[in-house]
This record gives structure tokens, sequence and C-alpha cells, in this order.
């Protein structure tokens, strides 16, 4: 079985919180990296931050530390560290003439150091660092290459593969080569303890892939050959064979790299597992030797894959917008006759009450749920369900349901503002589509100025997956601009948020927050500071909104911290562009 899914590189936090997808660029020459942070849970998804870093190296690796620190490692000689709490670079750290940065790593039981593997010669290193001031505090000897690889490294850096990789556990350090196998190392003394000599098959190419089971830090996941669909299950404390996953059907895309996820499937049974190699699901029982296919993961949008006990969460990229979620179970009790072949991850699941009147007369088997997520949604509806609000300036039509609300929308409002936010984030597409509207728009105003129909002062809110909206953000009241907000909040959709950020009205801004609920003021609070850490350049818009947000509300401490952080690293950088304005200013005289 073979698959043309591409994914994505991607890293998740220890507890599966938050996760970190790397945004395709548009043009293989880019130079500039895209990061995006996500909030994840089971009943909703949302856009927390977006890291940048421009640099010509490509992008090799995404690693978590704890929750507040992503490790980049860019090529062969250089590591970036971002901190998520203030949204920038904490550091950057460059490999000497004569190293290579081969692998990066960290425990999930601590979150106050992390690792890099570091070549120096034939010679291997790991190199642990603080992450309180990111301050080199062990050196581990880790193996050698052979000198064969190291001469094919040194004559051509960028078209060379990776030469070994790393991972990092609470009683283990294990490090792998292509012709040395797996060394393991004490967490403790930094000792070596144990070697697994890996055998390729047939002679191909050995693999370097190799993942740490979550649920049991103990066991380790290997591939065998590169291309090859066999993974193994190691033992790191005795280095022996736990069992071997050989699919009948062959599982890989093709690539040479894998993306391996492994987890202890049982709480009551620790030799059960659940394996998502590439996009592929197994089930493993250990103690039988024996697994099966679960199903296939399918989509024609990149995608990013993440492995829990019960379920997977799929994280579909789409260009100009935020990712769509998708959870899909496999559960503890599953098996392959409850899942399908292939799960197409683009498509939408039946409706539970379908799905069980197309089994009536099929035997009976556990059914399983796909819950569908869109940007921002709070689990409770489809990524087809369709809020509409009609916003009327008669306010007399008594048999409108209960799903809409009327407000008053005063057409004598004069503009305080000619520019407005565009939003930064929409395509060109998109702002010629709007910048059509509008302008046809105006030309309907001015020819009937005297026959407006009532249906046509309406103005419809509609919030669905694409976000089409009408919102007038020149026209807008207190009452639209809250009723926005609160459902921009409500339901984490940025598309809305940013274009009730368009408003410019200080007054109207002002009053409407004054109105709004503490709570939502804090959420508020929240998305203006992430948008300023990402996006500088619109920091004369944003500051109004976040003045009037911390006059109105009520903010603890912990609420603040990101946002104090935030001016910390402007100001602290400030006096340096003083002195670079003062140096340029004499040159130019």
């Amino acid at each position: 079985m073979t698959s043309s899914t591409t994914l994505l590189q991607s890293a998740v936090s220890p507890d599966g919180s938050v996760v970190a997808i790397v945004a395709p660029s548009a043009s293989s020459s880019s130079s500039r990296h895209v990061i995006q942070i996500y909030q994840v849970s089971e009943t909703s998804t949302s856009l927390q931050l977006t890291l940048t870093h421009t640099s010509n190296q490509s992008m090799e690796q995404l690693v978590f530390v704890g929750k507040s620190l992503v490790l980049g490692r860019l090529g062969h000689h250089e590591v970036v560290v971002w901190d998520l709490h203030r949204g920038v670079v904490a550091t950057k750290l460059l490999a000497a003439d004569d190293q290579s940065f081969l692998a990066v790593a960290s425990n999930a039981a601590s979150d106050d150091r992390y690792y890099i593997l570091v070549r120096n010669g034939p010679k291997l290193y790991i190199q642990e660092y603080q992450v309180a001031n990111h301050k080199l505090v062990r050196k581990i000897k880790s193996g050698h290459l052979h000198e064969g690889e190291v001469d094919a490294e040194m004559e051509d850096m960028e078209s060379t593969p990776n030469l070994a990789t790393m991972v990092v556990t609470s009683s283990h350090l294990a490090v792998r080569t292509r012709d040395s196998g797996i060394r393991i190392m004490s967490q403790d003394t930094g000792k070596k303890v144990g070697k697994m000599k890996i055998k390729s098959l047939n002679g191909a190419e050995t693999a370097l892939d190799m993942a740490v089971c979550e649920g049991n830090p103990n066991t380790l996941a290997v591939v065998q050959d590169a291309g090859n669909a066999t993974t193994v299950l190691y033992d790191m404390s005795s280095c022996k064979e736990v069992v071997r996953v050989s699919p009948k059907k062959a599982t890989s895309s093709g690539d040479s790299e894998c993306h391996l996820q492994l987890v202890v499937a049982s709480e009551s049974n620790d030799q059960r597992y659940t394996l998502l190699r590439n996009n592929v699901l197994l089930s493993v029982d250990a103690s039988s030797s024996s697994h099966e296919l679960l199903t296939q993961l399918s989509s024609d949008h990149p995608v990013a894959l993440f492995l829990r006990k019960t379920k997977v969460l799929a994280l579909m990229y789409q260009r100009g917008a935020e990712c769509e979620a998708r959870w899909v179970s496999h559960g503890e009790d599953e098996s392959s006759s409850s899942l399908p072949a292939v799960v197409a991850l683009d498509q939408e699941p039946e409706p539970h009450d379908q799905q069980q009147s197309d089994r009536a007369g099929a035997k009976k088997r556990k059914p399983t749920e796909t819950t569908v997520l869109g940007p921002g949604q709070a689990g409770m509806e489809t990524a087809s369900s369709v809020k509409k609000v009609r916003v009327n300036e008669d306010n007399d039509d008594e048999e409108m349901g209960k799903d809409e609300a009327k407000v008053d929308e005063h057409d004598d409002e004069e503009d305080d503002d000619d520019e407005n936010d565009e939003g930064q984030n929409m395509t060109i597409a998109e702002r010629l589509a709007m910048l059509k509207e509008a302008l046809d728009e105006d030309a309907d105003d001015g020819d009937d100025d005297d026959h407006v129909d009532e249906d046509e002062e309406g103005v419809d809110f509609v919030a669905s997956d694409k976000t089409t909206i009408s919102f007038k953000p020149k026209r807008a009241t207190t009452e639209s601009l809250k009723e926005l907000l609160s459902q921009a909040l409500q339901s984490s959709e940025d598309n809305l948020l940013e274009l009730a950020l368009m408003v410019r009205d200080v007054k109207i801004i002002a009053t409407t927050l004054k109105e709004m609920d503490g709570e939502l003021l804090v959420i508020l609070l929240g998305k203006l500071t992430s948008r300023l850490a990402s996006s500088p350049l619109r920091a004369e818009s944003l500051s109004v909104w976040i003045s009037h947000c911390l006059k109105r509300g009520t903010f603890h401490p912990e609420h603040l911290a990101v946002l104090r952080n935030l001016l910390y690293e402007r100001i602290e950088s400030f006096s340096d562009l003083l002195r670079l304005e003062g140096r340029l200013s004499m040159m130019v005289d």
C-alpha cells in the first residue's frame, strides 16, 4: 500500500497540548522559515503564535523543550531556540568550522535541559545545555563516524544525508549511526551501557529513524532499513529485541525519511503498542509477537500527524488559513475491522445516525466516531454548520429565530480614519475580491440612495469554514463590533477577529471594550499580544486596542506576563537602535 500524502515537519510538547508545524514554503528558493504554534485539545484547535526565521539553510528538525521552548536545527551549522512566552528568538547556536550539528533532542520528563549531537572530525559528542541561560553544562562522548562518512560530509555538506540521530529519556541517551548501530548511554553518568547492532537486509542502506515510546520510555522503535517496512522495538535496558513489525503490505511512502511515533495502547498491558509509521497506523502485541494494520490516513493537503493513546490528531495545512484539525479514533479496543482501510482526512465524516442506519443490516460491531474541527471550532458543531446573525436598521421583525441577533446600524456615523488594516494574512486574491466587492457596493449605494429595499439594508454575518462576512469596519457600531468580537473570541475564529481589528474609530473601540465581559478581554489581550510579537509593523494599530483593553479589563499578573516580556525585549533593543541611528546620522552629515 503506497501513499502520496505529504507529511509536514512537526513537533509536539510532552503533554500534547501544544504542537508546532513548519509551514511549506511557496518557493523552493525562499530563505524564510515559518513555524505555526497551535494550542490543541479534543474540543478545539487554535493558532497561538507564528514564528519566523530567515536562513539559507533548510529546516531539518523541530523539537519542543517543555512547553516554553522550541528548537529548530537548520542545516548542519545552526540551531535556533525560540521562546514561546515572548514569541522571539531566545538564542542561536552556531557550529565551529570543523563541527556539524547532526541532531537535537529533549527529555520529555524534564524541561530544564536540551541536547545537541555534534560531530567534531570523526568523533561524536552530545552537548547538554541548560534552559535558564543556554550554557553548555556537559559533554558526553557518543562514539565516532567512519572515515568515509566524514569525508563525504566535508565534500558536500548540503547534499549529504544526515549521518546520525539521537533520542533522550530520563534514564538513557541513544545515538544511532549508519554503520555503528545504536549506542546506549546512561543519563546519569554519560557512560556507555549497551549497544544494538542493526543488520540491514540484502545490502540496503541502513536507516537512522527511531522514536521513544510514549508511556514506556524504556522502549525504542527503530526502522531497520531505509525504504523498508520493517520496524523493530527494542528494550533499552537490556538492548534486546521486543518485537518485530513487518506488515505484509508495503506501508512506506518510499521516502528516505520515516516519521515514527509509538505509544502504549493499554494501561493494564504494557506489551500492547500503537505504532504510527508515516501515515500508517498499526496495532502491535509484543506478548504474542503479532500486529495488525488498523488504517492508513490520507490527505490531499500537507498534513502533520500526532499519535495519542486512543486517537490521532491530523492538522491539514491550507495556505493562507489556519490548519484544519481532525481527530481519528482508534481506541484501546479497536481492531482493523472497525476502521476503514483508508481514512480520507479531507472528507467530512458521515453523521453518526447515518452510520448506524447504513450498518443496520450488517454484522454488529463497535462504531468509531471521527470529529472534524475547523479553525477555532468548539467541537459542538460540524464543520458545515453556519451561524447567521442579521443586522438591520428596523428592529421590528418579531419572527426572527433565537439564533439571530438584532443590532441597530446607524448610517450617519462619520469615518474618523480613511486607512484601515486590511488583514496582513489575506492572500492577494482575497484582497482583490474584497476591494471589488467594496467598489460594487459603493456604486450601488450611489444609484439607489432613495430606493433601498428592506432586504438590502441588512448586513449578514456568516461564520463558516471559509468565513464569508460582510461586516463593514468603517460603518461599525458599538453593538455590531461587540457582537463580532464576542463571536470571534468565543469560537477562536481568527478571521473574524482580524475583521474586528480593522475598526479604527477610537471611541467605538473604547465603548465596545468597556461593555465586554472580563473573561473575553483576557482572551483578547492574549490574541493582541501574539499578533504584536509576530507582526511588529502592526504596532500602531494594535497598541490602540491593547491600551483600551488594559484600561477596561481586570487582569492577573500571569495574564500580563507575555506582554511584559515582549515590551522588555523591545526596550532592550531600543538603545541599540538609537546608537545605530546616531552613527548613521554622523556618516550622512
